[in-house]
C-alpha cells in the first residue's frame, strides 16, 4: 500500500531512513531577528514544495537524486529564548555530524548558521566557511542583539579564522572597516577557480552558507532584504559548480532567507530548490 503514496512535505526523493542516510535535511523555521521584511520561517516548506517541480537528474553533474541516500527530518521544533533555540540547533546538528552524516539546512533567517558552524567546529576541530551573500553580516550587534542575522558572519569569524565571503555588495561603514582592518577574504565577485583552490589547499572541512539574496532581486524577489546589482542564477550556479571536486571536504550547507510571502510565482523557492539539488548531488 505504501508505494502508492508520496510525502510532498519532504524534499524530493528524501526517502532514506536516518540510519541509512548519508545526508540529513532539516529546516529551521526561525526569523526572530529579521530587520526588514519577516517571513523566512516558511522558507523550508516553500523550498520542499518547489522541489517537486524539479527533475531528479542533473545534466551538468550527470548524477541523479535517486542514486544518493538522504532523509528529511523536516522542521526543527524550537521554543524558548533565542539562545535556547540556538542551543537546540547546535546539539541537533552536532549529533547528525557525529553520526557521520552531512547536514543540509533550510532557513529561516541567516542567524541560524552560527550555531550550525559552531557544531561543525566542535566536531571537526576546524572549518572553512564559504558564504554567498549580498550583505557583509559583520556587525558586532544590531538593535541590541549580537546574535542578529546582521551579525552572523561576525560571530562565525570569532569561531573560525577561515571565512570566505562572496557576492558581498552591501554593509555599513563599520562592517567594511572591520573587513579591511582584519584582512578578511571578502569579495564582491563570486567564487572563482583560484578561490576554491586556495580553500582546498587548507585541507580542512568546508561548510557552505548561501543567503538567497546573493542573487539579484530579479532572480530572487522572495527574500527579506533584497539588494540590487546582484548575480544571475546562471552566474551563481557556475560558481557553485567549482565545488564539485570538493565533495569529500564539504560537511554540509544551508540555504537561508527565502521568504515565500514576497515570492512572485515561486521564482525564489524554485531557484533555492535547484541549488539544493545540485549541492546535494555534489556532496553526497
Amino acid at each position: 500500500m505504501k508505494e502508492h503514496f508520496i510525502d510532498l512535505s519532504k524534499f524530493i526523493m528524501a526517502d532514506s531512513s536516518y540510519e541509512e542516510a548519508d545526508g540529513v535535511v532539516i529546516s529551521i523555521p526561525y526569523d526572530g531577528t529579521t530587520s526588514f521584511k519577516p517571513g523566512t520561517r516558511e522558507g523550508g516548506s516553500a523550498i520542499r514544495s518547489a522541489s517537486w517541480g524539479l527533475e531528479t537528474y542533473s545534466p551538468v553533474l550527470d548524477r541523479d537524486l535517486m542514486d544518493v541516500k538522504y532523509c528529511d527530518l523536516k522542521d526543527l521544533d524550537l521554543y524558548g529564548s533565542q539562545k535556547e533555540m540556538f542551543g537546540t540547533i547546535h546539539s541537533i546538528v552536532k549529533k547528525i555530524l557525529e553520526d557521520e552524516k552531512k547536514v543540509i539546512t533550510f532557513g529561516g533567517e541567516h542567524s541560524i548558521s552560527f550555531p550550525i558552524v559552531k557544531a561543525v567546529k566542535d566536531v571537526f576541530g576546524e572549518v572553512a566557511v564559504i558564504q554567498f551573500d549580498a550583505h557583509c553580516d559583520l556587525r558586532d550587534e544590531y538593535l541590541g542583539n549580537n546574535l542578529s542575522h546582521a551579525c552572523v558572519m561576525r560571530r562565525i569569524r570569532e569561531t573560525t579564522p577561515w571565512t570566505f565571503q562572496f557576492g558581498i555588495r552591501s554593509g555599513d561603514r563599520e562592517e567594511w572597516k572591520f573587513a579591511k582592518e582584519n584582512n578578511l577574504y571578502l569579495k564582491a565577485d563570486l567564487m572563482n577557480e583560484d578561490d576554491i583552490n586556495y580553500i582546498l589547499d587548507l585541507d580542512i572541512p568546508i561548510y557552505i552558507t548561501l543567503d538567497i539574496d546573493v542573487l539579484d532581486p530579479a532572480y530572487a524577489p522572495g527574500t527579506g532584504t533584497p539588494e540590487p546589482c546582484g548575480f544571475t542564477s546562471r552566474e551563481l550556479f557556475n560558481s557553485l559548480y567549482l565545488l564539485k571536486n570538493a565533495k569529500n571536504k564539504i560537511v554540509g550547507f544551508d540555504i537561508v532567507e527565502v521568504s515565500p510571502i514576497y515570492d512572485m510565482a515561486n521564482i525564489t523557492a524554485i531557484t533555492a530548490a535547484k541549488i539544493a539539488r545540485e549541492l546535494l548531488l555534489m556532496i553526497l
